[in-house]
């Protein structure tokens, strides 16, 4: 198995967020993480690895090539140390170490390469929301969380789009023998349960996303912040716009405007964690979409339109805010490839020329 298919996995099960090289294996779990060897014979037992699914199972050392279990069809690689644990690093394949943190202390420590985020405690979780206050209102992003080699574990969990997440993407397997979706889940059942019944309980379970801190307070406090969604597509947005080079992307909508005028628009558009983001600096400016994960360049003058789209929801509207000929261009422009920036998708007029 490649080095690229093996982070695919890690990050996909890490995060709980579908990575698109990976298609869903239905009815069977993509991504199995056993703490514990001994277990393995219960897992492919219970139905829920097939073909697609890979299982990493702990040993002396991280394996370069899978061994296909002929029973089931799933793909068994030998990895090392632990997932579960923050302050550990896990060897899943000889040329990938992926380290796990806890989400409170990794700002204070230097990031030397893939690394996961966790909440593990009410510090962590506190720190996250404190994070994301500061972002909504100064436009001030965590460094580390922002950094191209950093992923947030279990973004479900932390009020991101829970869509895809569940027992047909990832299981984890603690050294006891209990089954939850990640570390931080509560437990579905003992390692064997059928596939059927894990996927029963997790839709019955109120902390079947995390357990820490107690699915009622976790809820109730993400529930009294409605844009936490959001924040976490800015989050992946900056990290792309970093990766392109933005060294100090600013996001639309967290602590201002590009368009000072739509500060004060009273129900923006761009509110849901599935709208795209807009980014900008001084000289340049990235459209990046949540859903497909496209991102695409614009200059700043069609920014100043695509943010009014944005807000606005229409480019009837968003022509009081930019230039109108500029609004219909930007307006077709992204229509025409499939990102469109407001819900009807239509500009006022069809027939401008598209210069973005």
């Amino acid at each position: 198995m490649t080095y690229a298919s093996v982070k695919a996995h890690a990050l996909q099960w890490g995060t709980g967020r579908p990575v698109a090289a990976l298609a869903p294996r239905p009815p069977y779990t993509s991504t199995v993480v056993l703490e514990d060897a001994a277990h393995l014979d219960a897992l492919l037992g219970s139905g829920v690895a097939g073909p697609g699914t890979v299982v990493l199972v702990p040993g002396d050392e991280p394996s370069a090539e899978p061994v296909r279990h002929e029973a089931s069809g799933a793909e068994v690689i030998t990895w090392q140390g632990s997932l579960g644990e923050p302050g550990a690093e896990a060897g899943l394949h000889p040329d990938f170490y992926l380290q796990v943190q806890a989400y409170s202390i990794t700002p204070y420590l230097s990031v030397l390469g893939p690394t996961l985020v966790r909440i593990a405690e009410e510090a962590d979780f506190q720190a996250y929301l404190d994070d994301a206050e500061r972002a909504l209102g100064e436009g001030e992003f965590s460094e580390f969380l922002t950094h191209p080699a950093v992923q947030l574990g279990d973004l479900s969990a932390l009020g991101g789009e829970a869509e895809g997440d569940g027992p047909g993407l990832r299981l984890y397997v603690a050294g006891d023998g209990a089954v939850s979706v990640s570390p931080g889940g509560a437990p579905l059942g003992p390692v064997g349960t059928p596939r059927d019944e894990l996927h029963r309980a997790w839709r019955e379970s109120a902390d079947a996303l995390g357990a820490l801190p107690d699915g009622a307070s976790r809820a109730e406090r993400l529930a009294a912040r409605p844009w936490i969604g959001r924040y976490l597509a800015a989050v992946n947005a900056v990290r792309e716009a970093v990766t392109r080079g933005m060294a100090q992307p600013r996001v639309s909508g967290f602590g201002g405007r590009l368009v000072s005028a739509l500060n004060d628009f009273a129900e923006p558009y761009d509110r849901s964690a599935t709208a795209p983001v807009l980014l900008f600096d001084g000289e340049r400016a990235l459209i990046h979409h949540p859903v497909d994960r496209r991102t695409v360049a614009l200059s700043l003058d069609a920014a100043l339109a695509a943010e009014a789209l944005l807000v606005t929801g229409s480019a009837q509207e968003a022509a009081r805010y930019a230039a109108p000929e500029t609004v219909d261009a930007v307006a077709a422009y992204f229509a025409g490839i499939r990102l469109p920036l407001t819900e009807s998708a239509e500009p006022r007029t069809l027939n401008q020329e598209v210069t973005v």
